[in-house]
């Protein structure tokens, strides 16, 4: 086809549905396929109505339209994203959506055009595709099925790759497993726990455990960055875990694995940290600068209505858009704090959650290669601000006293070298596990770094050594509190909630 032929109606038509066939394959976030794009353009080239074919069209465009910002972002719909849009408000959705680059909302924006292009070019002239493209461009859709088929004597359409096909399939498929699992904590959770607490030493009256969100280590100072951003963890007596990992790439994956007890591969929402501390003479109190929503709890908002006294500083109807620092809870944990008698507070953060910049209100003391990495590190140092407020108030409360301090997940630095360049969820790369674990008593006069590699999976253990708690199910033979190795392989939650070894993710350091 010359030029001139293309530039006539018949030329523009097939170039648009061309364009239009590259651009809505590679919407659904599983990359661009060449093969599938051209079984799309082949398709639509087959639709001899011209209704049929429009509304084929301007269907399919609109769906691409509206996951091509998500699918370029974060891949294809799975059980993570499922999840989180099951757990999430509308103004943190709004929020989400800001934070996605402007280049991705164009090639969306694309998708509409062209789509909208080749409902309004007509060709002037009929034209018959070879029969060998449309015999080959039908064999590439029923490959997979077919190649099913013959391994599980099972035929379904539904198992093509061709990505429109493959995510609503994938979605559908995530969406029941959500349902599935919702329905399963929210029966579990209300059962008794079985939890069997002896307390063996009784080393502290008051613990205080700071749940931080979305924090890399490597973006601390206390873990060797160059902007000073933790300068209470810096020069605090305490033990700084150099190699704790979370269980999962995101809060609802990780804390389910790390605030309830883990075992035989299923998590058990009726045994939780929050009810063993209670069963063992703590007055527990869950303090939260995130959300909770009502009849759409997550297992962890359930987890904090565990506790004796619970307190959310917002509730769904709130605007999680807007400012909301986490400063805000200071009255309330110090209002727990001053209770008499033993007591666990729990304290979850809303920490460097993406979008830094509405976490930190647009403000940044140093300026770190883009404004939403520079809000990303001032957040950190927020948030050990925070650390030094509650530490203070546990120096002038009476009796012992210990602090632990570590986040849900890490992030992944995406669009690097450019003025967007910022972190977002992922499962890519260990980074995305690698978090900080702090621990500060009031008996300890030094610091301490432990370097054993130590896991999410491990917290309830590490709190229970901490404090003297023993329970046979969570008694390690290995002291946490050590460079012990206590653990060779460790394994981490991906996005779609299966296990993999952390050691063969590859590495994405912040410096580089």
């Amino acid at each position: 086809m010359s030029f001139r032929d293309t530039i006539n109606p018949t030329g523009m038509f097939i170039l648009a549905n061309m364009v239009f066939s590259f651009l809505f394959n590679s919407a659904f976030g599983y990359g661009l396929a060449t093969v599938y794009s051209l079984f799309t353009f082949v398709l639509l080239l087959t639709l001899r109505g011209r209704g049929v074919y429009s509304v084929a069209c301007i269907s399919g465009a609109i769906i691409a339209f509206l996951y091509c910002p998500i699918g370029l972002t974060f891949g294809p719909p799975d059980l993570n994203a499922m999840t989180s849009m099951t757990y999430t408000d509308k103004a943190e959705t709004l929020e989400f959506f800001l934070s996605i680059s402007i280049w991705k909302w164009l090639i969306s924006v694309s998708i509409l055009l062209s789509a909208v292009s080749c409902c309004l070019l007509k060709p002037k002239t009929s034209f018959v595709l070879p029969r060998i493209l449309s015999l080959v461009s039908v064999m590439t859709f029923f490959s997979t099925p077919i190649k099913a088929a013959y391994q599980d004597n099972i035929f379904s359409p539904l198992d093509s790759h061709y990505p429109p096909i493959r995510f609503v399939n994938d979605a559908y498929s995530a969406y029941k497993q959500v349902n599935s699992d919702k329905s399963f904590y929210e029966k579990n959770v209300k059962k008794t726990d079985s939890w069997n607490a002896d307390i063996k030493n009784d080393n502290y009256d008051t613990v205080v455990i700071i749940i931080g969100e979305s924090v890399r280590r490597d973006f601390m100072s206390a873990y060797g960055f160059p902007v000073n951003n933790t300068p209470f963890m810096q020069s605090t007596p305490g033990i700084t875990f150099t190699d704790y990992i979370s269980s999962g790439p995101a809060t609802v994956l990780s804390l389910t694995h790390s605030l309830y007890r883990f075992k035989d591969g299923r998590v058990e929402y009726n045994n939780s940290i929050v009810r063993l501390l209670g069963k063992s003479g703590y007055h527990t109190n869950w303090i939260s600068n995130q959300g909770v929503f009502g009849g759409a709890d997550s297992p962890v908002s359930l987890a904090g209505k565990q506790a004796e006294d619970y307190h959310f500083v917002k509730n769904g109807s709130s605007n999680k858009f807007l400012y909301s620092p986490d400063e805000k809870m200071l009255p309330l944990i110090s209002d727990a704090l001053n209770r008499k008698g033993k007591k666990a507070v729990f304290i979850h953060l809303m920490g460097s959650h993406p979008v830094a910049c509405v976490r930190t209100n647009g403000h940044y003391d140093n300026f770190f290669r883009s404004r939403e990495e520079s809000c990303y590190i001032q957040s950190i140092k927020n948030t050990d601000a925070l650390l030094d407020s509650v530490h203070g108030m546990l120096g002038k409360t009476s009796g012992s006293w210990a602090m632990m301090y570590f986040a849900d997940h890490g992030l992944q630095i995406v669009d690097k070298g450019t003025s967007e360049e910022r972190l977002q969820h992922s499962d890519k790369y260990q980074n995305n596990y690698d978090v900080p674990l702090f621990v500060t008593t009031s008996d300890m006069a030094e610091r301490k770094v432990i370097t054993a590699p130590r896991s999410g999976f491990d917290l309830i253990p590490l709190i229970t050594q901490l404090l003297g708690i023993s329970e046979p199910s969570t008694d390690l033979q290995c002291n946490l509190f050590s460079d012990e190795i206590c653990n060779e392989e460790r394994v981490v939650l991906k996005k779609d909630g299966s296990l993999i070894p952390y050691n063969t993710l590859p590495r994405e350091e912040a410096l580089q």
